[in-house]
């Protein structure tokens, strides 16, 4: 015959067992949706970037990725940027400073512009237009004044900005932009 269990150690069992499902849910729903984006950020054409070496104001202030993906910094001359997230830049800015010039430097570096969406088709003003963190296609869509009358509203296309083939892919109106990507909305049919 089994014996009950005091009801302390049933109540620890419980809360053990929410914990663990609770965590299961957790890792298995991944990042949210613009997390992902962020972190694996890569720079390009149109960025503007802020680049802080501490205790050197004559190396520090703001500059754009030029139309190569370079960028033109003091001592250094021009450094590619294209396609590099902002710490393996930070490193490279480092490391040359480090070599050649300043002893131990401390660099920073944050995005102050990303580079503008493109949006093109049936849609109220296709244009560029500058990028806002975490946006939608629906976003987008609403930035420039809605779809036509003609629009085929979903799935649109999409073309990524990092993407070197430059693939079209038809997406949702839920699929998040990312700096650089354009957004081409056919016309209907009926």
């Amino acid at each position: 015959m089994r014996m009950p269990r005091p009801a302390p150690v049933r109540r620890l069992l419980d809360a053990l067992v929410a914990a663990l499902v609770l965590a299961v849910v957790f890792i298995a729903s991944g990042p949210p949706a613009g997390a992902q984006a962020t972190q694996e950020y890569r720079i390009g054409p149109g960025d503007k970037l802020n680049i802080t070496v501490f205790g050197q104001s004559d190396l520090s202030g703001p500059v754009v990725v030029d139309g190569s993906g370079r960028i033109a910094f003091p001592l250094l001359g021009q450094i590619d940027a294209d396609g590099k997230t902002l710490s393996e830049l930070q490193a490279e800015i480092t490391v040359a400073l480090n070599r050649d010039f300043l002893v131990d430097p401390k660099v920073s570096i944050e995005i102050a512009n990303y580079r503008p969406f493109f949006i093109l088709g049936r849609v109220n003003k296709p244009g560029s237009y500058p990028y806002i963190e975490g946006m939608s296609v629906r976003m987008a869509v609403a930035l420039v004044g809605g779809f036509t009358r003609r629009a085929r509203e979903d799935p649109v296309t999409l073309i990524r900005g990092d993407d070197p083939a430059k693939k079209s892919r038809e997406v949702g109106l839920d699929e998040i932009v990312l700096p650089g990507d354009t957004i081409q909305v056919e016309r209907r049919l009926f």
